[in-house]
């Protein structure tokens, strides 16, 4: 068995307006060398702030 690898994740959503064309964005980070390893960003429509942030 290999050894446990550690992970940063940071992910944030939001809209321009509530409700407003909204979306949301992660990036996986390397903390030991900051490096992002995978991201993703998707415009999600019109949606709340609220929406935005659970998705």
């Amino acid at each position: 068995m290999s050894a446990a690898r550690q992970v940063v994740v940071e992910a944030d959503g939001g809209s321009r307006g509530n409700p407003g064309p909204a979306g949301y964005g992660a990036v996986v980070i390397d903390p030991a060398t900051g490096e992002p390893l995978a991201e993703t960003a998707e415009y999600i429509g019109v949606a709340t702030n609220n929406v935005a942030e659970y998705r």
